[in-house]
């Protein structure tokens, strides 16, 4: 079964419970387990202690934004990951990260986002081929930068991208994409199309490329503990305007302005009350573990190879970050999507 858990960049739980955590999935039965990076923790660094701790499942990022680091440190970070999972990097996921946060954060203006992801894909590649590498480009240039591993590696790049054009770009060059989390049954038809575009263009198969899906997970006994915390996360994208073509291709545009603006305004009660059942049902997978397991079958119908799982909680339960994540892993134990 493809089935990933993933422990995203804010989340501020121990290290020592994510590894916990990591072990219990790796015993349900997950195949990958992902983390990311943002402004918080060092996405390679867990990586190699939830690696350290584990036997079989495969690790991933999801994502490593490419303006905060060079593609030299993302090759290197990946390279090392491998070798201390003994080769259980499943995937590399790349993407160009939130606007407002490599701005406000690193000082670092998104520009040329197109080019520079390619250049990254092609140097990442050469890195990790077990050769020297030589490499003039628009933004690095490399001389002989020696090999990092005595064997060549082969690591699938991933794209984590809404864009249209990016993800047309994943079609032509990337491995698999992973799409986000309020991801509509209409955008991922439409990315879909997108990445085909971008693989026939270069004579791909885009069947070959893995659609991975980040997936807001809320599970509860009580489903109105389910509703709210599946809530605060769909309310936390669409917060983002990166996220606008997902929006776009939604039928919920006119309801994501009025949410928009209730919480720009800092009423975030009112943000989250005018979240309805049905973007509920179209953002996310939430309910009892029953009701969760059927869900999460019924999401896959979008077109989704690989359910990246972010399991959600309420804001007055985050002191049991461990508990939820635990009760997340326990409803999917020995899941299968038929």
């Amino acid at each position: 079964m493809k089935l990933a858990l993933m422990f995203f960049s804010v989340l501020k739980m121990p290290i020592d419970d994510i590894v916990a955590c990591s072990v219990a999935a790796e015993g349900a039965g997950f195949s990958h387990i992902t983390v990311a990076e943002s402004f918080y923790r060092d996405g390679f660094a867990l990586a190699s202690a939830i690696a350290s701790n584990t036997n079989k499942v495969n690790l991933g990022t999801s994502v490593i934004p490419i303006y905060t680091r060079t593609p030299f440190q993302i090759a290197m970070g990946a390279s090392t990951l491998n070798e201390i999972s003994h080769g259980r990097v499943g995937f590399l996921g790349l993407g160009v990260g939130y606007r407002n946060r490599t701005e406000q954060y690193f000082g670092i203006k998104q520009a040329r986002r197109l080019e520079r992801m390619r250049e990254y894909v092609e140097i990442i590649r050469q890195l990790l081929s077990g050769e020297d590498v030589t490499y003039r480009g628009k933004f690095f240039n490399l001389e002989k930068f020696p090999k990092l591993s005595a064997r060549p590696q082969e690591i699938p790049i991933y794209f984590g991208s809404s864009a249209p054009k990016m993800l047309e770009l994943a079609g032509k060059v990337a491995d698999g994409v992973i799409l986000n989390s309020i991801s509509t049954p209409e955008y991922v038809k439409f990315a879909c199309e997108k990445i085909a575009d971008g693989a026939q263009s270069v004579g791909r198969d885009p069947s070959k490329i893995e659609i991975g899906h980040s997936v807001i997970y809320a599970v509860a006994e009580d489903g109105e503990e389910a509703i709210e915390a599946a809530k605060e996360d769909i309310l936390f994208y669409l917060s983002y305007p990166e996220l606008n073509p997902v929006i776009e291709k939604s039928t919920f545009g006119a309801e994501v302005l009025k949410i928009r603006e209730s919480y720009l305004k800092g009423d975030k009660e009112a943000a989250l009350s005018l979240i309805s059942s049905e973007m509920l049902d179209a953002f996310s997978v939430y309910g009892t573990p029953g009701e969760c397991r059927e869900r999460l079958r019924k999401f896959l119908g979008r077109g989704a190879t690989l359910p990246i799982i972010r399991v959600s909680m309420a804001s007055d339960n985050k002191h049991q970050r461990k508990e939820i994540f635990l009760r997340a892993i326990e409803s999917l134990r020995g899941w299968q999507p038929n």
